[in-house]
């Protein structure tokens, strides 16, 4: 019997030994899914290949068989596997589970329970009902038997779970063991295909004119005695032929032929019948692109930074050798022309191109550019696809059809064969790490599978991470610098409003006289502008006037936000809603009135100051589908919209050449989070917006409101100057003790009872400290998180913080080891490890 290592979807930091019996038809190549029995149930499993030999102190122990390989093909290819086995030692997770989150959703087949009301219990339902009040009961009585999924979820609770096993033996019920399969399918489709008669007629054919359907024809009535076709036969034949040459010599599908003749089914099972074509069924890729933004053309001639990057760059593409350049070039300084000649560089000798963004937004605006360039040679993989259009291009790139891809930090998975490049566009984007489950980053993802494929990767940003930079500067990556827009255009002007003494004519409004006065200028001049605001909805929260008391979500510690669209109080961080019209929970007093600014609250006031303006707002609020968020750029693009209002999702990555004035509305949202990026955050923020205005002939204008004018952040800013923000930043974190100087992870806890979350927590800080004895790791809390309650459930968390990676994942390794006695069962711990988000 073979043996083979496996690695299962379940919380198992190891992989798994099994057996092949030898009755099995074919080996399982690695890469292949499989059903491996795991306690007493089947679960998947991942085939990582054959099973590495044991020690000799290896414990004896029982190998169990697979039990079915569920896949014909691999879904990803051998060389993602150190990938894996990487990212589960660094970011301590299972490296089944590693490669679930890898693959696209829906591939996880499992055993389950069902359970089937016997006719003793249709019979006996009130005993049921009597013994067990609850929903699950009545739908259990209406459908006669409950779902897998169901059934899990009552078997968390050991007294249901003893209730189910005693209607069991009582005969009310039956308990059945299924396996439940995948929830996502491969779409096919019925096809057309040239039967044994007609192939070698048609293999002669080399191009498609006229003439060609006749030929064939007359070849085919010679040597098939074929001159007896009816009509209907010999026009559908012709059509036949004529589809298959002219899409490049593939199956047809049946609605194909069907849409240009309406009644072709009875002629095809004609001509089918005499083996003069065939019927078959082919996969079908779904469609994930739809209409496309506008691109631009390709430049004439680059700019001299432009040549200069790429005779750095190419060389290293050509060596196909490993390297890690960052691309710091301003905004508008050309890089997205940079990423596609170096991409044509890469596909030119045959390798793949990788390219990750931060958000689907970004995506969708560079997708334009590599389609136009690339067509369909790429695939895109981000969470805005369906689960069938997922599964579709990771098919398409696992079989070599698409030799591109980009999507967001997922795609660092995506099973390219061989990448010659990988690319990392705004770099320095938080929304590269992962916050939950596996909280992996996907820039640093990035640059080790550029590593591990022997390939350049390149980090590209106006605004590079203070590590990024610190690495560039210490040698460890490639400073390649773009300091100046293309075609000589100039850095907008940018205006710093103190909005603590700054004269307002309107103090019910959040816009100073300076902005007003400038948005009507633009308008006067039928230019555009583009306004951003840190918040969405009207009012970020709501205020009692008689006791102060601040409206919250009765799931989590935060405000409640205005969303007057949706006439609705709604939390942004568990979707718990009201209506507007309440009384105050402190004093019940009716005076509850909305406070503080929000993207639909700014969208209404520009409507005030501008009544004859055309005003559009672009949030996750309007942008709910791809399709609405292209329309909004289009109206954007077509000067259909004077004035667009909008959040992040405006402020990177967009080129609108008639937007010459960018107005923020409050710059200081971000300077009061608890987070030691901050201002590093709020300075990329503003810079990346900054770089909206002034893209096109016309020089642009920025004004930034705030009430903290001297901030170090917002004046660097002001002045476009990223190396003083560098400086400033880099000496803080040298004496705090932050990276680049240091590593992190943060231990997270979360509860439904804060005392008991509150005690595990500080029983964790006890072990902890124990275990870094005489080690160079520095532990700071436990302390409530700066979230304290979310979804119901009480936070706290502890931060380790040391030099030594090494000593840092051993500490955190002999935690997981002792989890289950320091963790209660009510207690969620997650080890996240190079932590970004700190709340």
């Amino acid at each position: 019997m073979k043996l083979y290592e496996v690695a299962v979807a379940a919380p198992l930091s190891r992989t798994l030994t099994y057996g092949v019996p030898d009755t099995m038809d074919t080996e399982p190549r690695p890469g292949v899914r499989v059903l491996v029995p795991l306690g007493n149930r089947l679960v998947t499993g991942y085939l990582l290949g054959p099973a590495p030999e044991a020690g000799e102190d290896r414990c004896d122990f029982t190998i169990r068989n697979i039990v079915e390989v569920l896949d014909a093909e691999p879904l990803f290819p051998p060389a993602l596997i150190p990938f894996f086995r990487w990212i589960a030692a660094y970011y301590l997770h299972p490296p089944g589970e590693v490669i679930r989150t890898a693959l696209p959703a829906g591939l996880t087949s499992c055993s389950g329970r069902r359970v089937v009301l016997t006719g003793r219990g249709r019979r006996e339902a009130a005993r049921l009902q009597e013994k067990e009040k609850g929903a699950w009961v009545d739908r259990l009585l209406a459908r006669g038997e409950l779902s897998p999924a169901a059934v899990l979820t009552l078997w968390r609770s050991p007294a249901r779970q003893r209730l189910l096993r005693q209607w069991e033996n009582d005969g009310l019920i039956t308990i059945e063991e299924v396996v439940t399969g995948d929830k996502v399918r491969a779409r096919t489709v019925d096809v057309v295909e040239p039967g044994p008669l007609l192939e070698p007629l048609l293999d002669r054919e080399t191009a498609l004119d006229a003439d060609q359907a006749d030929q064939v024809l007359r070849r085919l009535a010679a040597s098939a005695g074929a001159d007896d076709l009816k009509p209907s036969e010999d026009r559908a034949l012709r059509l036949f032929v004529e589809l298959w040459l002219g899409q490049g010599r593939r199956p047809v599908p049946r609605p194909e032929l069907r849409r240009h003749y309406s009644n072709i089914s009875v002629p095809l099972k004609g001509l089918c019948r005499r083996r003069i074509l065939a019927m078959g069924r082919c996969r079908v890729h779904r469609d994930p692109f739809g209409s496309q933004p506008p691109y631009l053309p390709p430049p004439r001639q680059l700019t001299d930074e432009q040549d200069q990057v790429l005779t750095e760059l190419l060389p290293v593409i050509e060596a196909q050798e490993f390297a890690t350049f960052l691309l710091f070039g301003t905004t508008g300084s050309g890089k997205t022309e940079v990423y596609l000649r170096a991409s044509e560089a890469a596909l030119e000798r045959g390798r793949g191109v990788l390219v990750l963004v931060p958000e689907i937004a970004l995506a969708s605006q560079l997708e334009a550019h590599f389609h136009s360039r690339f067509g369909d040679r790429l695939a895109v993989l981000h969470s805005g696809l369906s689960a069938g259009e997922r599964l579709d291009q990771w098919h398409r790139i696992m079989t070599g059809r698409a030799r591109i891809v980009i999507g967001a930090r997922s795609a660092v998975f995506a099973p390219l064969a061989d990448p010659g490049l990988v690319i990392v566009d705004e770099e320095h984007e938080p929304a590269y790490k992962q916050d939950d489950g596996l909280r992996y980053s996907g820039r640093d993802l990035a640059v080790l599978r550029g590593k591990l494929a022997g390939c350049p990767v390149l980090l590209g940003s106006a605004t590079p991470s203070v590590v990024s930079f610190h690495h560039a500067r210490n040698g460890k990556y490639r400073l390649l610098t773009m300091a100046r827009r293309v075609r000589g255009r100039t850095l907008p002007t940018v205006e710093v409003v103190d909005l603590a003494r700054e004269k307002r004519s309107r103090p019910d409004l959040f816009f100073s006289d300076r902005l007003i006065a400038a948005l009507r200028e633009t308008m006067e001049q039928r230019e555009q502008s583009l306004l951003f605001v840190n918040r969405r909805g009207f009012s970020s929260f709501m205020l009692c006037r008689d006791c102060g008391h601040i409206v919250q979500c009765s799931h989590c510690q935060v405000s409640l936000t205005m969303h007057r669209q949706l006439n609705r109080l709604v939390c942004h961080y568990c979707g718990f809603s009201l209506p507007p019209s309440i009384l105050c929970p402190g004093c019940g007093s009716e005076k509850v009135v909305g406070l503080g600014l929000g993207s639909e609250r700014i969208e209404e006031e520009v409507s005030q100051l501008l009544p004859h303006a055309r005003v559009a707002r672009l949030d996750s609020d309007t942008a709910t589908s791809r399709k609405n968020y292209l329309a909004i750029l289009k109206a954007v693009r077509d000067r259909d919209i004077d004035v667009l209002v909008g959040t992040q999702m405006i402020a990177k990555g967009l080129h609108f050449p008639h937007i010459t004035l960018v107005g923020v509305v409050w710059a200081d949202s971000g300077l009061g989070m608890p987070d030691y990026k901050a201002s590093e955050r709020t300075f990329s923020l503003l810079s990346q917006v900054t770089g909206r205005a002034g893209r096109g002939e016309n020089a642009g204008r920025v004004i930034i409101q705030t009430h903290q004018p001297e901030h170090y952040a917002i004046r660097h800013a002001r002045d476009h100057d990223y190396q003083k923000l560098y400086t400033r930043e880099i000496e803080l974190r040298r004496e705090l003790g932050y990276p680049p100087f240091a590593r992190l992870v943060n231990i997270r806890f979360s509860a439904r009872d804060e005392r008991q979350v509150k005690e595990c927590a500080g029983r964790v800080a006890d072990f902890l400290r124990r275990a870094a004895t005489g080690m160079p790791v520095v532990l700071l809390g436990p302390a409530p998180a700066p979230l304290a309650r979310l979804r119901d459930r009480s936070r706290w968390q502890l931060l380790l913080k040391s030099r030594d990676r090494a000593c840092l994942h051993q500490v955190c390794e002999q935690l997981l080891e002792e989890k289950r006695k320091l963790c209660p069962a009510g207690v969620r711990m997650a080890v996240d490890v190079d932590p970004e988000n700190m709340m």
